[in-house]
């Protein structure tokens, strides 16, 4: 490509996570009686169970961390948060459901100051300890991921590293949080923070955050990782098995959160789950 159709290194949206699980079986007994999701595929190895489970127009994996475990919080303000949108007619009965499940949970209002993009809400816990939003959304068909929550220590220089390698358009800082869009209306949210969580300190096998990116942007990526010094790594071995048309790598974000950028989308990823 050139001229003025030449990449930037842009992503497109948030497309899917990796999260720490302590029992495998209770997380997708939770995800799929709870929130509605459909198991995709399950991987079992010598030390690590791997399940692919599809919740609305995304999809989730979760990860067994063999003997390490979720530290307990129970601070609604807690990172990272996963946030979706539900269709409004989902909402009602997905909030009882979490509500039966005897999770975590609290309700986001005007006055939570949980730094939120939405006034009207919940905020809750799944099985494992990990943390959800939900908000009641018109006009949608499937339940979908719309944010991330992340701390920063340093807001500014965290929001510069958004901007600079994945082009992400950077809100002004508002009451210690600073929004980062993407051209799909996503957004992380980076909040700040006096000392990075425990969470996201440690290191969790798998736990990583998917960007969707086209061929051509995902390789103008790599680029301005390479000239500024930053270190591609597959910790976990997920480029096995990748089809021949599939591209993605992995690198780490000021906080220490392991993003990765790949072309190939929730959809894709489905409808190849068992091949």
């Amino acid at each position: 490509m050139g001229g003025e159709n030449k990449a930037k290194g842009d992503v497109h949206h948030l497309d899917h996570f990796v999260i720490a699980v302590m029992e495998p079986e209770r997380a997708e007994k939770f995800y799929t009686e709870v929130l509605g999701a459909r198991t995709l595929k399950t991987q079992n190895a010598p030390n690590m169970t791997r399940i692919f489970m599809k919740l609305g127009e995304n999809h989730v994996g979760l990860f067994s961390q063999g003997k390490n475990q979720l530290p307990k919080r129970d601070s609604a303000n807690s990172y990272p948060r996963h946030a979706f949108e539900v269709p409004a007619g989902e909402y009602d009965s997905m909030v009882a459901r979490i509500r039966t499940a005897g999770v975590f949970n609290r309700e986001i209002n005007k006055e939570s100051a949980l730094g939120c993009c939405w006034n009207d809400g919940l905020v809750f816990q799944d099985s494992e300890g990990n943390f959800f939003e939900i908000t009641k959304a018109s006009g949608i068909a499937k339940t979908r991921l719309h944010h991330l929550h992340f701390d920063a220590t340093d807001l500014k220089a965290s929001a510069a590293f958004y901007q600079k390698f994945l082009n992400c358009a950077v809100a002004e800082p508002k009451s210690g949080t600073v929004a980062l869009t993407l051209p799909s209306g996503q957004c992380v949210i980076l909040n700040q923070v006096n000392q990075l969580s425990e969470v996201t300190t440690a290191t969790w096998r798998g736990r990583h955050f998917a960007l969707k990116v086209t061929d051509d942007n995902f390789h103008a990526i790599v680029e301005k990782l390479h000239a500024a010094g930053i270190e591609e790594r597959d910790d976990h071995g997920e480029r096995e098995g990748r089809r021949d048309d599939q591209v993605g790598t992995y690198f780490r974000e000021p906080s220490g959160f392991r993003l990765q950028i790949t072309n190939e989308d929730s959809a894709t990823f489905a409808a190849h789950a068992n091949d």
